[in-house]
């Protein structure tokens, strides 16, 4: 069985493939070698008010953007930090989502409702 990927794991793959050190990237994003070393290691939360920084410096763009976030969460008890403002501000965001925790959805409904999403209005 493959081991699942940890927050540390992927900033440390990310970094060791830019070939930057430990060292030099905790000084390029402002932070303690002992901290990242931390982070890495799993022993520390993803840094919250880190996130941009982390997210420019190691190009972190399209799905991996994903990734990041969902890992990140992970280390912070499922708080997931790029979708609070959006649930938060958006009513029928939050009715969907209660109304598919009290029916139990189904990883394939999901993709189902995932696939409407993804396809262009009709007539808006």
């Amino acid at each position: 069985m493959e081991k699942e990927l940890t927050f540390g794991e992927f900033i440390k793959q990310r970094r060791e493939s830019l070939g930057k050190s430990l060292r030099g990237f905790a000084e390029e994003i402002d932070i303690a070698p002992p901290y990242l070393f931390d982070i890495e290691k799993g022993n520390r939360p993803a840094p919250e008010k880190k996130f941009d920084t982390l997210i420019e410096a190691l190009g972190i763009t399209g799905d991996d953007l994903n990734t990041f976030y969902d890992l990140a969460a992970k280390t912070r008890n499922n708080h997931f930090h790029d979708l609070q403002e959006y649930i938060g501000n958006t009513d029928l965001a939050r009715v969907a989502l209660r109304t598919a925790r009290d029916k139990n959805l189904s990883d394939n409904r999901w993709r189902e409702i995932i696939n409407l999403m993804e396809k262009p209005p009709e007539n808006e």
